[in-house]
């Protein structure tokens, strides 16, 4: 049967949090932004795997709020699987992109729940928010509806 996951994450072009209203960008820099990065990752060999089901369930790019969206439960998550890779090299892609001064627009944010409580991953890089993305225990028992 194999070890099971479920895994999620987002990276997200949005304006960034600032205190000063003369610092206000436009929104049309934010899409161009995220319009140059899709490009520049539907190019990509390493990436590119991520897009040739653009719109599956699981896989999705929000044009309109200038997001990739990702969620799948019960997968096996293994880093050798080539439909990991290509997720594993996108939202490193992303964190790239948020080290460069000229892309601060994006942000991200991912989560990982595997069978075992240390396996569990939650990272948020860039401009993201804890928000997005989450990892939420609970404790249940069989006799109690």
């Amino acid at each position: 049967m194999g070890y099971r996951s479920t895994v999620a994450y987002t990276i997200r072009f949005i304006q960034p949090y600032h205190d000063k209203p003369e610092e206000v960008v436009d929104i049309e820099d934010v899409k161009s932004s995220f319009y140059t990065f899709l490009a520049e990752a539907k190019s990509k060999e390493e990436t590119a795997l991520c897009f040739s089901t653009e719109e599956s369930e699981y896989f999705k790019v929000n044009e309109a709020d200038l997001q990739i969206c990702f969620y799948v439960e019960y997968v096996k998550w293994y880093d050798n699987y080539p439909e990991v890779k290509c997720h594993e090299a996108l939202m490193d892609l992303s964190r790239e992109w948020c080290e460069q001064t000229e892309n601060r627009f994006i942000g991200g944010a991912f989560a990982r729940v595997g069978e075992e409580t240390e396996d569990n991953v939650h990272e948020v890089w860039g401009e993201g928010d804890y928000d997005w993305v989450g990892i939420n225990r609970s404790v249940y028992a069989d006799w109690v509806n």
